[in-house]
């Protein structure tokens, strides 16, 4: 971008340049306006990187946008709104996470056929699961986490990420496997017995590889007992009130 194109944008008010200094004047946005019109793209997203491997990730940030914001066609371009996401995903908060998430997930829906779309995928992931996984919490994140991981693996098996995705889908299937453990446990504390069958039998059937599998097995075999027990006493309940009821009064 040269000086004239450069100064032309700074007059509209909806422009990348505007948007890179927040809609205000100032002796500092001023010189990077004047330094920024003497550089080329992929100069801007050297010195952004630079700002990232610093740990200066707001700066870092307001160079990325700017390469991307102006180039939004371009394949640096397309590099550059990945590296705005990663911004925000480095701060492991809930804000920049949700805001890094929704940029990657547009990124993967707006770019299928980019060569770093199973990267965003990857990444969506990974803003859904920064924190501790955890059985007893709500399973709504780690199931989209799941999903965006299993997409990757479906539609890249070839990806230099996929072994990574891979070791996360073992790893949430195993939390999501312990929740309905847990849930089952619960049911079986309370002589909940059809419940806790029908939990246990969905962890077997949904998840084979689970640590846990023979436990699983074992109190499968523990519950069918207890069920055929339960039955056996209505039976014979049923029977003597049958009996009962035909005796002459």
């Amino acid at each position: 971008m040269n000086s004239t194109a450069l100064a032309t944008a700074a007059d509209d008010p909806l422009s990348p340049i505007n948007w890179l200094t927040g809609c205000s004047s100032g002796p500092r946005e001023d010189k990077l306006i004047e330094e920024l019109a003497n550089l080329d793209k992929e100069t801007i997203f050297g010195r952004a990187e630079e700002l990232f491997a610093d740990e200066q990730y707001e700066e870092a940030r307001r160079l990325f946008s700017f390469v991307y914001d102006t180039f939004p066609n371009d394949p640096l371009g397309h590099k550059a709104a990945l590296r705005t996401a990663d911004c925000y995903a480095v701060k492991h908060d809930m804000v920049s996470l949700t805001e890094a998430r929704l940029r990657y997930r547009d990124f993967a829906n707006r770019y299928p056929n980019d060569p770093d779309r199973d990267y965003a995928l990857l990444m969506v992931g990974h803003t859904y699961t920064a924190g501790k996984l955890k059985p007893d919490r709500d399973l709504s994140s780690l199931e989209e986490a799941l999903d965006a991981y299993q997409q990757l693996q479906t539609l890249y098996p070839g990806s230099r990420h996929a072994i990574e995705a891979a070791s996360r889908v073992t790893a949430l299937r195993e939390v999501l496997a312990e929740h309905d453990w847990l849930v089952s446990s619960f049911y079986l504390r309370n002589n909940f017995w059809q419940g806790a069958l029908w939990r246990l039998e969905y962890i077997k059937n949904s998840y084979p590889e689970y640590s846990k599998i023979d436990l699983v097995n074992e109190q499968i075999r523990l519950v069918e007992a207890k069920l055929a027990e339960q039955e056996e006493r209505t039976k014979k309940f049923m029977e003597e009130l049958q009996k009962s009821a035909k005796q002459p009064s």
